[in-house]
Formats: C-alpha cells, structure tokens, sequence
C-alpha cells in the first residue's frame, strides 16, 4: 500500500521539528555558551542532508510509484509541521521563559550603530534603534510566524530542487536497465 505523502510528511516533519528546536535553542543560548554557536551552524548546514535523507527513505519505501509530485510534497508538509513543532517551543520560550528576549536582541542590535558605517550592520542597527524608539518591538507570536512562512517558502524552494534531483536519478537509473 502507498503511503500518503501529507502523512510521510507529517511523521518525518515532527522529528524535523525537534531537529529545528535543537538548532534554534542551540542559537538562543550561544550567547552563554559559544560552542553552541557552531552546533547550531553544523545543524543550519546540515538541514538540506537531513531534509533529503527522509525524502530518499520514503522514496524507497514507494519503489516505482515514486513521483516528482509526491516527494515534492512529501518536503513541503516536513517544512510546514516541522516548523510548527519548533514554531511552539519557541513561542512558550520568547513569550513565557524569556519575554524580554527580542527587545534584548534588539538593543544588542542597536549598540552597534555607528560601529561599522556604510555597511548593512550600521544600516540594521540604525533600523533597530527606530524601532525601540518607537516602541515597535514585535511579539513573539509575529516573529515566529514569519519564520514560519519563511521555512515553508524557503523549504518549498529546497525540496523541489531535491524532488527534481531525485526523478533525474531515479530516470537515469531507468535508462541504465534498459
């Protein structure tokens, strides 16, 4: 029986979400703990091997039913559930844990104006001082709804060049047997 994409999908995007929690509290705390900084990089890099090793699992699992469409989707609903896995954690620890979290890094943002004039730094340091000025701070719940929306386009984009390599290789392999 072929299993369903969404609900592949839905399996491998919960262990993707404690995968993401990993590397965003691995990310929070390397302000205390440096080496976490490089966990969490080694994690941010790895995020396309991981992403592809549990499409290539339900690819194998589908033997010749395999479609582009499938595993396509398949990567789309990882992004999404796992994102809303790690969007939760993340949601409790910036508005319950630690609510000042974001006017934190804000105004860490916002000591480097002037530091680096004419560059991007200066620019966004510059941007984030409006913003405490004007008392703009975002919420966590915004916040983590942006990173949502950009995991699923950013995911989206990943796995559709990861679907597309996979159909390739698995036509190529066709042609060989031929």
């Amino acid at each position: 029986m072929i299993e369903s994409p969404y609900r592949r999908g839905a399996d491998d995007g919960l262990r993707f979400g404690l995968y993401l929690g990993v590397m965003f509290f691995a990310s929070i705390f390397s302000t205390s703990f440096p080496l976490l900084s490089l966990l969490s990089l080694a994690m941010i890099v790895a995020v396309p091997g991981v992403v592809y090793a549990m499409m290539r699992r339900y690819e194998r699992s589908l033997g010749p039913a395999a479609s582009f469409a499938m595993l396509w989707m398949q990567g789309v609903v990882i992004f999404f559930c796992g994102m809303l896995v790690a969007g939760a954690a993340l949601t409790v620890y910036m508005r319950w844990i630690e609510p000042g979290y974001l006017a934190g890094q804000l105004a860490a943002l916002a000591a480097l104006e002037g530091t680096m004039p004419g560059t991007f730094v200066d620019e966004a340091a510059s941007v984030a001082a409006e913003m405490i000025e004007a008392r703009f701070i975002p919420s966590a719940v915004s916040v983590v709804v942006e990173l949502i929306m950009l995991s699923i386009v950013t995911g989206s984009a990943l796995t559709v060049c990861l679907s597309a390599l996979m159909s390739l290789r698995r036509r190529k392999t066709n042609l060989k047997t031929l």
